[in-house]
């Protein structure tokens, strides 16, 4: 085969294996076979020099010179080495390639000499080999081996570390797969022989150390402690002591264990020590996407999520700034200071407010924050108090002031107690007592009176002076000013637990004014309000979008003339985006977004970042998209009284100031809002899938007169995704569908016209979706969530069908239904091709209702299905063959062999003026086929031309596309052997143009641009010359 040089990668989004932090600050990570340099002022940059294989590992070596400093890096992946030398000069970093060669064994680590010239690969096979770099007058750069050493044991190693600066007091730590680390040094005097300029060595084990359970991943060892790490797929590090070691004497060392640490729920990846002030610590990451720090003595000092969901591969310290960097599945680089958990300040202050001139067995039983040093609080027995705070300058604590009586309400027992800029409102039994704070510590009551029937459970503060005020008995009031003259009544639906959870007043752009009221039951009503008639009029009801337990929140995102957009949240671990339309005065829930708190109290935005505060489990925390979790406190849970707020430093450092009640006492502890990692360049996140992709389309949307390329994207990760690609090949995540509960497996796209397109996916559980895009503002509506069900039309011979909830949907085609027939609501034909072996139809009508569902007996699990002249459809499943069906599930006469097994891909191309169908797929066997046919009538289709190219790749085909260019032919292939492939149908030549870093490949797309998107665990564009 003939092959021209590789192709320009515009975008590549892979594993980030390998990380190292060069002088100067920059740091070089390894993003699939690319090597992209972060430095504080260029920012991020790829280098030219990249390798066939995924970059595994980073070996540095500094060469100090006068007027400038230079380098030198090993880069491997796999067999592949790279020896590269960069040089460093005013923030400015140039690479250049001295050497590039292959071995015939994985390469497990690297590591320079004390001489730069030399270095040592060690394989995972137990071979070391001593390498030395030769530059002559001529330009013309080789390495040799000039020394190789083999140990007795040649178990695969799965990690390795390579302790020493010469080649005499080298030792090797490896780990292998039954959880034994075997230590052994490379060099052994006299003990060697010669062969073509080399010596040989071949030498014994110095230990044979059981240290975990499963795999060992890594090893790290501290030479000034004696300290030694080791990490496993049992979810533990275990940390060892290492004694009576010398450079030049490993014969009669000791090694034993000293703790184990279980802090992960997942492999660990990676652990390392650090130093920090002559003390050590335990560094691990793993697949959990956690970051654990550790005590030599086992004891986990703090863990956090750092990657948001994605594996972490590896990271580097940096200890001049305390910074910790991770690279993980995602291709992301993510900093982290360490420098407040390495001081034990994660905790800025921690403090009990003690209750002073209290009564017997008093305590305060509700509690906010009230001004900026000041605390509210309700006792037990219903008495008013307040307190202010103040820093301990010594220990950085903040402490409170004696307690101070505001007001003893009489047979009161208080059930609520909110706060707002200056009001105070307790309320009670029919009763409610409001205050205004007059400054200087004193408080003035401005209402106190009986307001409603029953016990008052709600108190809602709108803004304006505007209140809204429930009881158990369904009882509602607007309230407005500080005089309650003329409350509105507010008629509550009737149920078992009336009041409400949450409100929100509206006044739209046309002077309209809505109402919207979250109840105990979980509802969400939509009220008209009409201030001058005091009427307040039911409207919609939108059935507990958050669960039984109503909203927690309710704010509004946009607001438009006729749409009003709304965001809520509740204790369902999610956030949803309700509509409001003006016009006909009813709500609706256009999207779900799931987030990783399971009760969402509070929505708060700061600057560029929206933070969520809610409850996991017993922990206080604070989320955010772009911090991840920033703070996490063990609190015991959301069932009690809390409260929160946000102040800002003389550096404007924010800080989360928060105070909650457990066991009676008054807690207030203080907390950075964010990490602020000590970086200088500004770190791109994408927000690509964290799992695999399984199936990507795309499309076209125009804003601002520009053309953008919108990537519409499911995978493992239950996600479907809008991606924009943006100017310098930078992918921006534009909208989120979250709305499958399964991995997703089939997509497709219809456009519909301009600015609007539908996304059909279909996944695990048998779960079936339609969702809307708006491709100007990036808005989704979620149209359907549908489970296949047992309802339906027996067909074929089928005897009983009882459908499995494990069924999961494989790939779906959709056909527009009543096209023709203007008289009848033009609907969807949807059929799905399941692993339970039916292929389905589903028929949704133009409100997207599901009016039937229908299936046929397959016989095999089915990977492929499209539609074409909007009359049939082609399946492939796991038999090989390509199977026709019309519209009503009837097959056709003809039945193509193509693959010896499971098609993995399959292309079409139909000409609607010769009526030609152009196929081609790709299989477990290594082949491509392509047929091309004759569809003569709706009923009937005669084969024209049909080739088999086998062996076309050296492992399972995944990814196909043809492409017509006038009147030739041609074909795209990728496989998992990650070769891209271009086959000339008419001459049946297989031409090799290129290579992808993509692991697991599961399809290959081509825009306009001749780009192509090659997708599976990640995602690259690349471009090719021709």
């Amino acid at each position: 085969m003939a092959m021209e040089k590789e192709p320009f990668s515009e975008l590549t989004i892979a594993d980030s294996i390998a990380i190292k932090i060069l002088p100067g600050g920059a740091i070089l990570t390894g993003v699939g076979n690319e090597l992209h340099i972060y430095a504080p002022k260029v920012g991020r940059r790829m280098l030219s020099q990249r390798l066939r294989a995924k970059v595994h590992g980073i070996a540095n070596a500094q060469l100090n010179t006068t007027c400038s400093q230079h380098g030198r890096l090993i880069v491997y992946g796999e067999k592949e080495c790279m020896l590269l030398q960069y040089v460093y000069v005013k923030e400015e970093y140039n690479f250049s390639e001295l050497y590039h060669f292959h071995l015939t064994d994985w390469i497990s680590s690297a590591s320079f000499l004390q001489d730069p010239n030399e270095f040592i690969l060690l394989t995972s096979h137990s071979v070391a080999l001593r390498i030395l770099y030769n530059e002559n007058d001529e330009k013309r750069n080789f390495c040799r081996v000039i020394a190789k050493s083999s140990a007795e044991d040649k178990s695969t190693l799965y990690c390795t570390h390579i302790h020493g600066q010469t080649w005499e007091e080298l030792v090797i730590f490896g780990g292998t797969a039954f959880g034994e680390l075997l230590i052994w040094k490379p060099f052994v005097e006299g003990d060697a022989s010669r062969n073509d300029s080399c010596t040989v060595f071949d030498v014994g084990l110095k230990r044979r150390q059981q240290a975990h359970s499963g795999v060992v991943f890594s090893i790290d060892f501290d030479v000034t402690s004696g300290i030694l790490t080791t990490t496993s797929d049992d979810r533990s590090i275990r940390f060892w002591k290492l004694q009576n070691t010398s450079p030049d004497n490993w014969n009669g060392f000791n090694l034993a264990a000293i703790a184990s640490g279980y802090g992960h729920v997942a492999r660990v990846f990676q652990g390392k020590i650090i130093n920090f002030y002559e003390q050590q610590f335990g560094v691990t990451v793993g697949e959990d996407s956690y970051v654990c720090v550790w005590k030599t003595n086992g004891e986990l000092v703090f863990k956090t999520r750092v990657q948001f969901g994605a594996v972490i591969w590896d990271f580097e310290y940096d200890k001049n700034t305390n910074t910790l960097y991770t690279v993980g599945s995602t291709g992301n680089l993510v900093a982290f200071n360490l420098n407040d958990v390495l001081k034990n300040k994660a905790d800025m202050s921690a403090a009990e407010t003690v209750l002073t001139g209290c009564e017997p067995k008093e305590y305060i039983a509700k509690a906010k924050f009230f001004d900026v040093n000041m605390l509210i609080g309700v006792t037990n027995n219903s008495r008013l108090m307040h307190t202010s705070l103040k820093l301990k300058t010594e220990t950085n604590e903040l402490e409170s002031q004696p307690w101070k009586v505001v007001d003893v309400p009489n047979s009161f027992k208080c059930t609520v107690l909110e706060v707002h800029d200056n009001y105070i409102a307790i309320c009670g039994y029919k009763k409610l007592i409001m205050y205004k704070y007059a400054g200087e510590g004193t408080f003035q009551k401005i209402f106190d009176g009986d307001i409603m029937h029953g016990v008052i459970r709600a108190f809602h503060f709108l803004g304006n002076c505007t209140f809204l005020i429930s009881d158990d008995e369904g009882n509602c009031l607007l309230l407005e000013g500080e005089s309650f003259q003329h409350p509105i009544a507010v008629p509550l639906p009737h149920c078992k637990e009336p009041w409400t959870t949450a409100a929100l007043r509206i006044q739209t752009l046309k002077r309209k004014e809505f109402l919207i009221i979250s109840n105990r039951m979980g509802n969400i009503l939509l009220f008209s309000l009409d201030v001058a008639t005091a009427i307040c009029s039911l409207l919609d009801t939108l059935r507990q979008p958050h669960g039984a337990l109503g909203a927690t929140m309710l704010r509004v995102q946009d607001l438009y003339e006729e749409l009003v957009f709304i965001q809520s949240a509740g204790h369902d671990g999610s956030l949803r985006l309700l509509c409001v339309e003006i016009g006909t005065g009813t709500i609706a829930s256009h999207q779900r977004m799931l987030v990783p708190v399971a009760w969402v109290e509070r929505f708060i935005a700061i600057e560029t970042s929206d933070f969520i505060l809610g409850f996991n489990d017993n922990h206080f925390v604070v989320w955010s998209q772009h911090h991840d979790f920033s703070v996490q406190v063990p609190c015991g849970g959301g069932h009690r009284s809390w409260h929160y707020q946000i102040k800002s430093d003389i550096d404007n450092t924010r800080f989360l100031q928060l105070l909650f009640i457990k066991n009676k006492k008054l807690r207030l502890h203080e907390y950075k809002l964010y990490n602020d990692p000590a970086i200088s360049q500004k770190l791109f996140r994408n927000q690509w899938h964290t799992r695999s992709c399984n199936a990507l389309q795309l499309i076209k949307a125009h804003s601002h007169n520009v053309g953008l390329t919108v990537l519409v994207s499911c995978g493992d990760d239950n996600m479907v995704k809008v991606s924009t690609l943006m100017p310098g090949g930078r992918l921006e995540q534009s909208a989120e569908i979250q709305t499958h509960i399964s991995n997703v497996r089939a997509l497709q796209v219809i456009p519909m016209h301009s600015d609007i397109a539908l996304i059909v996916s279909g996944g695990g559980r048998a779960q079936l979706c339609i969702t809307q895009l708006n491709l100007k503002t990036f808005r989704i509506k979620d149209l359907l969530n549908y489970t296949l069900n047992r309802s339906g039309l027996i067909k074929g011979l089928v005897k009983c069908y009882r459908p499995d909830p494990e069924t999961r949907i494989m790939a779906c085609a959709v056909v527009e239904a009543n096209k023709n027939n203007s008289s009848i609501d033009t609907g969807y034909a949807i059929f799905l091709g399941c692993s339970d072996g039916y292929l389905r139809k589903v028929l949704v009508d133009g409100s997207f209702g599901v009016v039937s569902e229908v299936f046929l007996y397959y016989g095999h699990c089915l990977l492929q299905m499209r539609a074409f002249a909007n009359s049939v459809v082609v399946t492939a499943g796991t038999d090989g063959n390509l199977r026709f069906f019309d519209l009503e599930l009837i097959e056709l006469p003809i039945n193509l062999q193509h693959h010896d097994s499971g098609i993995n891909a399959m292309d079409i191309q139909f000409e609607p003026k010769t009526g030609v169908l152009h196929l081609l797929t790709g299989g477990d066997d290594q082949s491509v086929s392509y047929t091309s046919l004759n569809l003569e009538d709706s009923k009937k289709l005669r084969v024209i031309n049909k080739y088999h190219f086998a062996n076309a790749h050296s492992a399972q085909v995944t990814a196909v596309k043809l492409v017509f260019n006038g009147n030739k032919i041609c074909a795209y292939t990728c496989g998992l052997d990650q070769i891209i492939n271009m086959v000339d149908i008419q001459t049946q030549r297989i031409e090799l143009i290129g290579h992808t870093c993509i692991s697991d490949p599961k399809g290959l797309v081509l825009d306009n641009c001749k780009r192509f998107f090659v997708y599976g665990c990640g995602i690259q564009v690349l471009k090719f010359k021709r």
